[in-house]
């Protein structure tokens, strides 16, 4: 009886084993249902919240990776060394308050500091060329929103460089990895970087608790978007906190902001007109009106960053778009001029008409300026 029940219980074992490959084959590959179990909760709180299942699964499972630490754990260490940690210390010594003065403007009206290379007139010359390949989108902006093409081209330069660099990351991955719930514990390689994080654990918990929320709406925002246009969320790029399109915008602010620039029925960021308007709606709705004073452009503009340098730098790249028609002025002080010019004018004298322009031409571009 003993050997008959042995046999059974052997045949038994080969034919299970024997079916064994046959239903690993017809299951999800290994890696993917590992990477669900990861984001299993985050996935039946989307469903809780009326996503589809099925494609909410199938997203999940299509990621290929578990949750990131890094979104959740840069912000967390951007908001504690804000918090906590003493700010560098100026180089030169700081004025005192009575002799402390704002930043002059410069010869293009518009005070500094600027981002570091990127007032310049090649900059400025890409951006003409981008107001000129969408001319229609810019005219119809300003006509509705009383946006300069000028304004919105440097705002798109410095977001994304007029479209080239729409960041590194994948939107919606940063966004899930940053909604995923978690300990501090958890972010032990990025509190350990950071002085007296381990005494201030509450207070890391309530950040990331408040920042793993506002994750979440935006995670829905952005799945609304993309499932609402027919695009694949795991092929949208963006910023690491999920920004996404050549203007930048965060999931939740494209119902409220966005614009159909090319009339085909699809909201696309990405395409430079619907990125134009968008951009001039958002400004407009934010207090942009068209002859507002530098003040309250500056103002409106850091309602879409916050960077005062951000707000600078895009109305001095704008004045100096605006520059390239304006003809070039002479810049050499006046009193040289009139030096040169009493000069020229004695040199030259007792000299042929002939004779006068080969003289003045040897002195170059900016003596000749000076001849009436």
């Amino acid at each position: 009886m003993k050997k008959v029940l042995c046999f059974l219980l052997g045949s038994l074992c080969l034919a299970i084993s024997a079916c064994a490959p046959a239903e690993q084959a017809k299951s999800t590959p290994l890696v993917h249902s590992e990477t669900l179990g990861s984001w299993e909760e985050l996935s039946l709180r989307l469903q809780k919240d009326g996503f589809d299942a099925e494609k909410t699964e199938k997203l999940f499972a299509d990621v290929g990776m578990p949750p990131s630490l890094s979104p959740m754990g840069t912000k967390i260490r951007e908001l504690y060394s804000n918090k906590f940690l003493p700010k560098p210390k100026p180089k030169t010594k700081p004025a005192s308050a009575s002799k402390r003065k704002k930043s002059p403007p410069s010869s293009l009206g518009i005070p500094g500091p600027w981002f570091k290379g990127t007032v310049t007139r090649a900059n400025a010359l890409k951006c003409k060329e981008f107001i000129t390949s969408n001319s229609k989108a810019f005219a119809e902006a300003e006509k509705r929103y009383g946006v300069p093409a000028e304004v919105g081209a440097a705002l798109l330069f410095v977001e994304t460089r007029l479209g080239t660099f729409l960041g590194r990351q994948n939107a919606f991955y940063s966004l899930a990895s940053m909604s995923v719930k978690r300990s501090p514990e958890s972010m032990a390689h990025y509190l350990d970087e950071l002085p007296g994080t381990w005494g201030r654990l509450a207070w890391i918990d309530e950040r990331m608790e408040e920042k793993s929320e506002w994750a979440y709406e935006e995670l829905k925002a952005l799945l609304e978007y993309c499932w609402n246009n027919g695009k694949d969320p795991l092929t949208v790029p963006g910023s690491i906190y999920g920004a996404m399109g050549l203007c930048q915008f965060m999931p939740s602010n494209i119902k409220r902001f966005a614009e159909d620039g090319n009339g085909d029925g699809v909201i696309d960021l990405f395409s430079a007109p619907d990125a134009i308007l968008s951009l001039s709606r958002y400004l407009s709705l934010n207090g942009w009106k068209k002859g507002m004073s530098l003040k309250g452009q500056v103002g409106v503009l850091m309602r879409y960053n916050r960077m005062l340098t951000y707000a600078h730098t895009i109305l001095a790249l704008a004045k100096t778009i605006e520059n390239l028609d304006a003809p070039v002025r002479n810049k050499t002080p006046k009193a040289v001029r009139n030096k040169a010019k009493s000069s020229i004018q004695k040199s030259s004298k007792g000299k042929s008409p002939a004779q006068k322009k080969r003289w003045v031409s040897a002195k170059g571009r900016d003596v000749t300026a000076f001849i009436d």
